[in-house]
């Protein structure tokens, strides 16, 4: 009689361990390239096309495979880095489980071309499904060269559950900056379809960082080193003050693999302390280097995770280093003087006629003594009463004729350029200002590329933004709202905010809208003239919505008499 538990078939067991390890372009980018290394390659380059769904290609120049080998490596479980048990405790490269090509190629077309030094031919194996097809002689250099075409099309189920192909070629450059920047003594080069973004050569860790994360960034990284028994850390912090506003650029890896941990996400956070303002994260490029017995890489598929023996000895040494970096000579921040206030700069900019109060919707009350009045000739010469006061150069205060309002500046200006921003783009009319100094930007990969997919959007703002080399742009222009001297921060914070909002699958004129709305706006802080804060309350109510931010806060609040005579305990009249 057949009973109910039965062996599963090769082909669906090499699906379930895809869908373990593969889990989108970007999984078959890392598991490739780390095979490169393992392999000892002073070179590697990596080729997308389609987002990676149409085409990966790795080729590197380590010591390539012999025919046998290059067939078994398609099989599960199959390995040159461990032989017996004993071997998982000392785990001293990338890959090992033997999972990767056999899962990879049982969800595309794949091909491997391999070649030793002492070979006189290459050896070129073709699959499909999973299953070998061919195996042919070819000519190739000393390295390995691994293809893979048509990714999941075999499991269209799977296919349909990823993102649109930029989203998945950001995740894919994500995973090469990882693996360059654990690896500067090896060359990466990247091409995206047909164009190469990255040439990198063997260099320093200092030079590679400075590469691949832009000049700016690096600028703000301090160094960090510590030495115990069976311990070393490596590496750069930010400076104190210049943080970032997401966690794009957060590396840990120890003993050169790419890791995530909430534990020492916390000893770098604390660490920091007060020196971390509200909003801002942790900049950092940190590599522990650790005996492989003293922690687990082997705790998930994708090797994301890894469990330490001593978490709580690895997170006060962590911290400690930290701390010791950030109290150095080299992490003070920089000090600006500041010469003057800084203010809004209306649409229009400003004008010398008297405010028309007549737009505001409102009625906010003037006290304006009528002509031949007791009270004007009482007093000759006294100064109107104001119209707008700022407390704590922070909230805008006006007087209606139920009570108050308080108007949050920063989130009514984001509001007035939510609109602006979102009405440029569908007229593609939004106005700019030449600058007089053009500003030279430049970008790692994914930074660069996210800058492509939202380019359109930021030109119909009002942006003048032009290509000036490999991952460098040179801005010409900016929108009218836009301060002088603010454009490459403003740049920098519209990417991040972008590559933020994009996962929440808002569609792309919203997520620029609200990012640029957000990071131009006028700062909570800032002192305002008379003038501004009249422009900014005419401005505001001749909205279509003036009342709630592009984010849902709301803007104006409105304290009437009776609430302000309940505080005190008087009787309303």
């Amino acid at each position: 009689m057949n009973g109910k538990i039965h062996i599963l078939p090769e082909q669906v067991m090499k699906r379930i361990a895809a869908g373990e390890v593969v889990e989108r372009p970007a999984s078959v980018v890392k598991e490739l390239v780390e095979n490169a290394l393992d392999a000892g390659a002073s070179s590697v380059t990596v080729v997308l096309k389609g987002g990676g769904l149409e085409r990966i290609q790795v080729t590197d120049d380590g010591e390539g495979m012999s025919e046998a080998d290059a067939m078994a490596c398609t099989r599960r479980h199959a390995t040159s880095k461990i032989a017996r048990a004993e071997d998982l405790e000392d785990i001293r490269t990338l890959g090992f489980r033997g999972e990767a090509l056999a899962s990879i190629g049982s969800v595309s077309r794949m091909e491997i071309i391999t070649r030793r030094e002492k070979d006189a031919e290459a050896t070129q194996v073709v699959l499909e499904n999973g299953e070998i097809r061919d195996v042919l002689k070819a000519g190739a250099p000393t390295g390995t060269s691994v293809i893979v075409k048509d990714l999941f099309a075999f499991v269209p189920a799977r296919r349909k559950f990823l993102k649109s192909p930029p989203a998945e070629l950001r995740h894919a450059v994500t995973s090469v900056r990882r693996l360059a920047l654990s690896h500067p003594a090896t060359g990466f080069s990247l091409f995206i379809e047909g164009d190469k973004v990255l040439d990198a050569p063997p260099e320093s860790l200092r030079d590679r960082v400075r590469r691949m994360l832009g000049e700016e960034k690096a600028a703000r990284l301090v160094p960090v080193r510590g030495q115990s028994p069976g311990l070393g850390l490596e590496g750069f912090v930010h400076k104190p003050g210049m943080g970032g506003r997401t966690r794009d650029d957060q590396f840990f890896f120890i003993n050169r693999r790419f890791f995530q941990s909430r534990n020492l996400l916390h000893a770098v956070s604390s660490a920091y302390g007060t020196r971390l303002s509200h909003q801002e994260f942790p900049f950092f490029i940190l590599f522990l280097e650790m005996d492989p017995s003293r922690f687990d890489a082997n705790v998930h598929p994708t090797k994301i995770e890894v469990r330490f023996a001593d978490d709580r000895f690895l997170h006060d040494q962590v911290r400690h280093w930290v701390d010791e970096a950030l109290k150095s000579p080299e992490s003070a921040a920089e000090l600006r003087l500041v010469t003057g206030p800084r203010g809004i700069t209306p649409a229009g900019r400003r004008s010398s006629a008297p405010p028309d109060y007549g737009q505001l919707s409102l009625a906010v009350q003037v006290q304006t003594p009528a002509p031949g009045s007791a009270s004007d000739g009482e007093k000759p010469g006294r100064t109107e009463e104001p119209a707008f006061w700022q407390i704590q150069n922070r909230y805008i205060l006006s007087r209606i004729h139920s009570g108050l309002i308080l108007i949050d500046q920063h989130v009514a200006h984001e509001r007035i350029l939510y609109e602006q921003a979102m009405k440029s783009m569908a007229e593609r009319g939004g106005l700019s200002q030449q600058m007089l100094f053009p500003s030279t930007v430049e970008l790692s990969p994914d930074d660069y590329l996210a800058l492509t997919e939202i380019l359109p959007a930021l030109q119909r703002i009002g942006f003048g933004i032009r290509e000036f080399g490999r991952n460098t742009v040179v801005i010409e222009s900016v929108p009218v709202e836009v301060r002088g001297g603010d454009e490459k921060s403003l740049l920098a914070e519209l990417i991040s905010q972008y590559r933020e909002e994009a996962s929440s699958g808002e569609p792309l004129y919203e997520c620029i809208a609200k990012a640029y709305s957000c990071k131009s706006a006028v700062k909570a802080g800032e002192k305002l003239s008379a003038v501004e804060m009249e422009s900014l309350v005419d401005r505001l109510f001749a909205a279509e919505n003036p009342y709630f931010c592009p984010h849902g806060r709301p803007v104006v609040v409105n304290l009437t008499i009776q609430e302000i005579d309940r505080r005190f305990g008087r009787n309303p009249q």
